[in-house]
């Protein structure tokens, strides 16, 4: 739940610069925009990419690979 908060959130950050981000890699591209829409460090970004690689990893091919604590951190990656 907190990466899908994370990832709208980006993309309404997105839509309010007056951008869409396309539908080929787009949770990428999102979360890659946050440098331009919110001037995130970029420490942050690749943070959230790693978070996000492991998101789909845990989704898609095995279940309970997130820790507790990674999980938190997207929590509160995504305030």
């Amino acid at each position: 739940m907190a990466h899908n908060a994370a990832l709208q959130s980006s993309a309404a950050a997105l839509a309010a610069a007056g951008y869409r981000a396309s539908r080929e890699a787009y949770h990428y591209y999102v979360i890659q925009s946050l440098s331009f829409t919110l001037q995130l460090e970029e420490y942050i970004i690749r943070r959230l990419h790693k978070l996000r690689r492991k998101r789909n990893i845990s989704d898609y091919e095995r279940p309970g690979i997130v820790t507790e604590q990674e999980a938190q951190e997207m929590v509160e990656l995504a305030k």
